[in-house]
């Protein structure tokens, strides 16, 4: 059963929150308080798919996305409003992220099978991309799954990870280089890859 609560963030017109004002505008609203269900259910691919690619391992991910969920749950109270919520709950997913690689102690790798290298006319970029994630540095990959992945702007990106617009712009350009490295023997009969 859903609970309203006046102290709780509430949507705006596009389902996002962006302010105090807004809380406080739309607090007169009937039935437009987002409780944690609400957020859950909006967020919770997006989170499961940040923690994947960040983790680069299914099971991990799932154990860590419910985490990041209890932690949404018993922040949610002390929410001001100061960003979005959707920024508030990459910030609170990144640094779930971190915090579980830490703790692990571990690097995870997904090396490209030999047979990729056999693979011509057939061969699926978005796999390749997929198993060169996890060999990208975590700076460039935490900057790289949420601009080129999830969609966030450099602004928003800074506010999440704790650095600046031009750090953001400047690890992302790094990830894609990177990336133009790691898989160039792979697709070099395909001259559009300098693009991405």
């Amino acid at each position: 059963m859903k609970r309203g609560n006046p102290g709780r963030p509430r949507p705006s017109k596009d389902g996002e929150v962006h302010s105090t004002a807004e809380l406080t505008e739309q607090a007169r609203l009937p039935g437009t308080a987002l409780d944690f269900e609400d957020l859950y259910r909006q967020y919770k691919a997006k989170v499961f798919s940040t923690a994947y690619r960040m983790l680069s391992n299914h099971a991990d991910a799932e154990d860590v996305t419910q985490d990041i969920f209890v932690k949404v749950f018993q922040k949610l109270p002390t929410f001001r409003g100061d960003s979005a919520v959707s920024t508030w709950i990459y910030r609170i997913a990144v640094n779930a992220c971190l915090d579980f690689r830490r703790r692990r102690k571990r690097h995870e790798t997904v090396p490209l099978n030999d047979e990729a290298e056999q693979v011509s006319v057939g061969l699926n970029l978005g796999r390749l991309i997929e198993g060169v994630i996890p060999k990208m540095p975590a700076g460039y990959r935490e900057v790289f799954v949420l601009h080129d992945i999830q969609g966030l702007k450099h602004e928003e990106i800074g506010k999440i990870l704790g650095i600046t617009d031009g750090a953001s712009k400047s690890q992302l350009h790094r990830a894609r280089a990177f990336l133009r490295r790691e898989l160039a023997p792979y697709l070099s009969d395909r001259p559009w890859l300098k693009e991405v």
